[in-house]
């Protein structure tokens, strides 16, 4: 098993990366491989929606200019 844990707060180590290693490091214990993404300084864009996701069936966004896709692999 793996947890990705997505910090979106624009502070990156601020109170919710803290609270958010605090849970990470329990599963950690437990022998559960983590990882923590820092969204703060990644270029994300809203959905065009167009649709794409669903006429691809493939899960991903059409936009593939920024960080959204490979986030969503992460969690895969």
């Amino acid at each position: 098993m793996r947890v990705v844990a997505f910090n979106g707060s624009a502070r990156k180590d601020g109170n919710t990366a803290i609270l958010l290693n605090l849970v990470l490091d329990e599963m950690k214990k437990e022998g559960i491989g983590t990882e923590l993404v820092q969204l703060s300084d990644k270029p994300i864009q809203g959905c065009i929606a167009c649709y794409k996701c669903f006429s691809n069936k493939d899960g991903k966004g059409a936009v593939d200019t920024d960080f959204a896709n490979e986030g969503i692999a992460k969690n895969a």
